[in-house]
């Protein structure tokens, strides 16, 4: 009777007989092995000049969340009466939206206190402003006929806490973060029309929200409203 353990001694006898007989093609087995190594990067070598560094994640520039257009279609939907009213008007730059609030809807006659429907269209766009994540430049502007106030000594005064208010509103509603968000004062400096008319003087007496798309840069932006660009006059009305 066969015991197992002669049975493994035939079988590795038997095993031993069919290697000494098979012929090993060693150009064959180095071609593989070079397909292999090739597939899977095994023991690939490679000339090194600098010590490899780490991915800066912080400098790492991201796309913008929206394009203009798109940016431009979110606005004109949150502000939509305002601007059927002819209260708001809105301008699409390669890389910015313009919003011009005309001031009697923001604040009242020579005073930086937001008027109760600027804090509901505020309310209306910071909904979009939250989503953008670019930067939001609010530019307060005056006609050129001198203020006279106890509390603000200039139209530049004025100007900037106009400006300073629209910030402040959108910040405490955490809207747009501190670090996405600026506040300047014009005065009368960057009109939209010659100041010869009450209808011109009232359109260049505005407050505008300039959302910048990322990397845009700001120089691009203080040449979009800086009063150098041709204006037509306003029509007269009849």
């Amino acid at each position: 009777m066969t015991t197992f353990s002669d049975l493994m001694s035939l079988l590795l006898c038997f095993f031993v007989l069919l290697l000494s007989f098979s012929e090993m093609d060693v150009a064959r087995f180095k071609e593989v092995a070079g397909s292999l190594r090739d597939a899977f990067g095994v023991q690939r070598e490679e000339v090194v000049f600098q010590i490899p560094k780490g991915i800066d994640v912080v400098s790492t520039e991201f796309p913008a969340r929206f394009t203009v257009d798109e940016l431009l279609e979110r606005v004109k939907a949150a502000v939509k009466l305002e601007l059927i009213k002819g209260e708001i008007q809105i301008e699409s730059l390669k890389d910015r939206v313009i919003l011009r609030f005309k001031d009697e809807l923001m604040f009242p006659k020579g005073s930086a206190e937001l008027t109760p429907r600027a804090k509901a269209v505020l309310l209306k766009l910071g909904e979009v402003l939250a989503l953008f994540d670019g930067e939001i430049i609010v530019a307060g502007h005056t006609d050129n006929l001198p203020i006279h106030s106890q509390k603000f000594r200039s139209n530049w005064d004025l100007s900037a806490a106009r400006a300073v208010s629209v910030v402040d509103f959108l910040l405490a509603h955490k809207f747009v973060l501190p670090r996405q968000i600026a506040a300047v004062g014009y005065g009368p400096s960057r009109p939209l029309y010659p100041n010869d008319t009450e209808e011109h003087r009232a359109a260049n007496r505005r407050v505008e929200i300039i959302l910048l798309q990322k990397n845009a840069p700001l120089l691009g932006y203080s040449e979009a409203f800086s009063g150098k660009r041709n204006q037509e006059p306003l029509p007269e009305e009849k």
